[in-house]
Formats: C-alpha cells, sequence, structure tokens
C-alpha cells in the first residue's frame, strides 16, 4: 500500500460477526470526539454454534456502503481468533475491489502479527484507545510516507514489500479520559441475512453491558491474559465509581429499555474503596439489577455484603474443572474449600451463582469427571452452568507450551482452526467420547432442577449410562429444553428478551446448557 495523502475523509470501523462490539463503539467514539468521521458496520451477526460466512451479497453491500460514504481507511475489530479467515476474505475484497488500506486491530492480531500482516496493510497491537486515534491522524496528516513509520504500536506494509514494526505503546491508565461508547450517531449500519439497515443495532437494547476495569490480577494459562503483550503498565486499571455511574445514568436516560446492567469486568470489584462507595451509590443512581463476573478468591465477607448492598442478582463465577485439574493444567489459584465458602457467602444473601466450567480438557479422569459433577450436587439449588469446550487460543501459556513441545500443532490452534465457531459454548450435539457425553448430560439435569438429586446421585455412583449414553442425552436435551423455555418466560415477563437474543440461541440442533 502507498500511504499517500487519502482520497475521502472517513474511517470505516468493521465489526466481524459481534453488534455489540465494544471496542468498535469506544474507538469510533474517541475519533468523533478528535472531529474524524466515522462509519461503524456491524458485518454479520454472531449464532450460537453456527456462525455463517458473508454472501457475495452481503460482500456487495459493505462494499457499496464504503463507495457511497468517502471512506479513506477501513479498520477492521478481529474479535476473536477463529475470524481470522472471514477477516481475510473481506480484506480481500475492500483491498482488491475499493483499493482502500486496511487495519487490522484486536487480540489476535496483537498475538500473531505474523499470520496477520499478510492479509492486511497495517496492524495495530494491543490496546488501541491512543495508538489507532494516533495512526489515523498520521495518516491524514499529508504526503510523506514516512510520518507513518513512526506510529507507536504499529505494524505498517509498504509499497517495497517492507514492513515498519514499533514497540507497543504504554497501557493507558487513564480510564475517565476515554470516550463513553457511542451508541447515538447515525454513521452505524449493519448487514446481516443480506439485509442492510441504519443504526445501532444496540441502541435500545435491555441489557446494557460495561466495564469498570481493564486487564486481571491473575494469570490463567488458557485465559489471553497469560500473555505478555510487553507494554509497560498495570496490568489492572480501574475506572472511578462516578464515571461509570455517570456513563450508566447517561445510558438510562438515551435508553429508557435498559432492565438490567451487566459488568463485563475479568473480576468485579477488587479493590475495597472502589466497590464501597459503588455499594453507597448505585442504588440511589441507577438501581437496577446487575450481573457480574468474579472469582472465588475475591469473595470475603464484606465483598459479598457490598453486592448485596448494591443490588447484585446474578453473579457468574469461574470454577472450571476439579482442584487438582485447575492447578496442574489451568494454573488457578482457588482450592474447593475457598470455593465453596464463596457460594456459601453469595447464596445466602440471595444472589444466583452461574458456574462457569470448562469440559473437554484432555487428559481428565473419569474419577476428576465425577468429582466435579460431586462438587455440583452439594452447591444450593437453583443454579445456572455454563458449560464451556475448552479451546485453544494462541498465545495463552497453555496452548505455547504445548506447542513448544510438539503436543499441539499449528492447525489445531483458534486462527487457523475455526472450533469458535462451532463449539465455544459446549452442546449436547457436539461428537464426544460416550464418557463426556455421560457426564455433560449428568451435569445438564443437576443444573435444570428437573431431576431430585436423590435419584442423580445413585445413577452417578453406579455410572449406569456411561458406555451408552444416548438415552441419557436425550433426557438432558429435554431438561435444556424446559429450562430455556423457563428462561425465556421470564425474559419475556421482564422485557429482557429480544429478536436478536432469540436469533443467536435458538439452534435446536446445538441447545447451550444453563
Amino acid at each position: 500500500m502507498r500511504w499517500t495523502q487519502p482520497r475521502g475523509t472517513a474511517v470505516a470501523l468493521l465489526s466481524l460477526h459481534d453488534l455489540e462490539n465494544n471496542a468498535v463503539r469506544q474507538l469510533a467514539a474517541g475519533l468523533r470526539r478528535r472531529g474524524r468521521r466515522v462509519l461503524e458496520i456491524y458485518f454479520k451477526d454472531w449464532r450460537n454454534n453456527k456462525l455463517e460466512p458473508p454472501s457475495m451479497m452481503e460482500f456487495a453491500q459493505l462494499l457499496k456502503v464504503l463507495r457511497d460514504h468517502d471512506v479513506a481507511m477501513v479498520g477492521i475489530s478481529l474479535r476473536a481468533s477463529a475470524y481470522q479467515s472471514v477477516a481475510a476474505s473481506v480484506s480481500a475484497h475492500i483491498r482488491n475491489k475499493l483499493h482502500l488500506p486496511v487495519v487490522l486491530g484486536g487480540w489476535h492480531v496483537t498475538v500473531r502479527p505474523e499470520d496477520c500482516i499478510g492479509i492486511a496493510d497495517a496492524l495495530v497491537l494491543g490496546e488501541a484507545d491512543t495508538t489507532f486515534p494516533e495512526f489515523v491522524r498520521r495518516f491524514f496528516s499529508g504526503d510523506d510516507p514516512q510520518r507513518m513509520r513512526a506510529s507507536p504500536g504499529t505494524w505498517i506494509r509498504f509499497a517495497d514489500g517492507s514492513v515498519s514494526k514499533t514497540a507497543p505503546a504504554p497501557l493507558v491508565t487513564d480510564l475517565d479520559g476515554l470516550a463513553w461508547r457511542d451508541y447515538e450517531s447515525a454513521d452505524k449500519v449493519v448487514i446481516d441475512k443480506g439485509v442492510l439497515r441504519w443504526g445501532d443495532p444496540m441502541a435500545s437494547d435491555p441489557l446494557y453491558q460495561v466495564m469498570t476495569s481493564i486487564g486481571c490480577i491473575q494469570k490463567c494459562s488458557f485465559c489471553h491474559n497469560s500473555f505478555d503483550t510487553g507494554a509497560e503498565g498495570p496490568s489492572l486499571r480501574v475506572r472511578s465509581a462516578s464515571s461509570v455511574l455517570d456513563e450508566l445514568a447517561a445510558r438510562r436516560e438515551a435508553n429508557p429499555h435498559i432492565r438490567r446492567v451487566r459488568f463485563d469486568d475479568e473480576i468485579f470489584g477488587l479493590d475495597r474503596r472502589w466497590l464501597r462507595e459503588f455499594a453507597r451509590r448505585y442504588p440511589q443512581e441507577v438501581g437496577l439489577p446487575f450481573d457480574l463476573l468474579t472469582e472465588p478468591t475475591a469473595v470475603a465477607e464484606e465483598y459479598a455484603d457490598l453486592l448485596k448492598a448494591a443490588g447484585a442478582h446474578v453473579v457468574h463465577m469461574g470454577v472450571q474443572s476439579t482442584e487438582a485439574v485447575n492447578r496442574a493444567q489451568l494454573e488457578r489459584r482457588a482450592n474447593r474449600d475457598t470455593t465453596r465458602l464463596a457460594v456459601e457467602r453469595l447464596t445466602s444473601r440471595g444472589m444466583r451463582i452461574r458456574y462457569l466450567v470448562m469440559v473437554d480438557i484432555p487428559e481428565v479422569t473419569d474419577e476428576q469427571k465425577a468429582e466435579l459433577f460431586e462438587f455440583l450436587q452439594d452447591v444450593p439449588r437453583p443454579f445456572d452452568l455454563y458449560l464451556f469446550s475448552l479451546t485453544w487460543f494462541p498465545g495463552t501459556k497453555m496452548v505455547e507450551d504445548l506447542l513448544q513441545d510438539g503436543t499441539l500443532t499449528p492447525e489445531q490452534v483458534e486462527g487457523r482452526a475455526t472450533k469458535t465457531f462451532y463449539q465455544y459454548r459446549a452442546d449436547l450435539g457436539w461428537p464426544r467420547p460416550p464418557e463426556d457425553v455421560y457426564w455433560l448430560s449428568m451435569m445438564v439435569l443437576q443444573a435444570s432442577g428437573l431431576v431430585p438429586r436423590q435419584l442423580l446421585g445413585p445413577l452417578a455412583e453406579r455410572r449406569l449410562g456411561r458406555s451408552h449414553p444416548d438415552l441419557l442425552r436425550k433426557a438432558a436435551t429435554l431438561a435444556t429444553l424446559y429450562k430455556t423455555a423457563r428462561v425465556a418466560g421470564s425474559m419475556v415477563r421482564n422485557g429482557e428478551l429480544t429478536g436478536t437474543l432469540v436469533r443467536r440461541w435458538w439452534n435446536p440442533q446445538r441447545l447451550i446448557t444453563m
């Protein structure tokens, strides 16, 4: 690409298979605050375990939008590693048909820049809140191509085949100074199922997702937080309570349909002084029920008290597997006693727990699977169960170690593999060994609340149906249908069920567990 004076004046930001894409909205807001016109394009939506490639009609719609709106540069947010193939296809259409420069950003770009520079003209690595606006500023600033080479945190490919590489920029520490995500601009379009419609697809959604912090204090081996980007700065950074509450108040005023808030921090409310202020102010200033993510080691008595005082409704808590598997393979710190104590503290204060459990972990024994089942036998009902299939994400410590010792091949790792498209949240339709189908079905029946524990316990003890679990799988599928209907009914009554949710999650062949 010749980085000369651009023909157009606008920047287009593309989100692939992700209508919520927080990164696109926040980057767009930051650029608009600097006076740049930004066109947000939500290209295809995500569907549970059934992602569909763009059609030729959708590619034609995308190219027409870019052509008609004075776009000079296209940025693509690579949400997950499996989307590399989609990004390559989209990038090729844009570069070949319109001859516009394509810039990729996102976590996969940061951990696998060598794989991505061949399908784009430039990469923005790491957190892009400051580096991408600087890249855009330099792009529009004149004809001298040398101005681009010093842009921080980027890889840039030039017409002579050379690639300039600059060091990662320091991590953003002033989170209050970042622009809030923009839902109001008219420059937004969705292209999906051959239909093009203008407007933000999440502007009136009843669930508002927000983060009060960036980063994590833990380094679980399967998680992207185990990868060191080389950027300087603290791994965990926190917004002020006032910044968060002001954003929520503004969104409620703009969208009166909001019924629930979900805090998407890796671990919510770790700073105790922050949580005390939040618990005091949130009920008066916002007052909506909210969900959060946490970890057993964080749940001290005061932490649970403050969550209750603030109005926490649902707690997503990762337990993953047994203590032995967690420590040996996943590098998680919480032991079972700590987890049980966290469960008691949360449930005794009226909070519902959604347990995040990982399945399809190699070399987990039958005894360990039974131990996980027994743990769930003991936790208070009702509860929800979010089962995730272990996926090999590049850059994580687990995957890099397995690649190094030859246990994994690069073709098995997301980016070249696309397991995320078909089995991210575990479902009962995915082909598994009989013993895995057995334990998965048993846990689904536990979480459904339909089958008495007094019946499930002896069934598991005798391993009845373990060799031929088809009947058990059918029972678990019926239990999932029952629970899905019950949850959907509750969401309808609360005004939280949307057409977008139905389109994404209603996949009768691949019903997720909950």
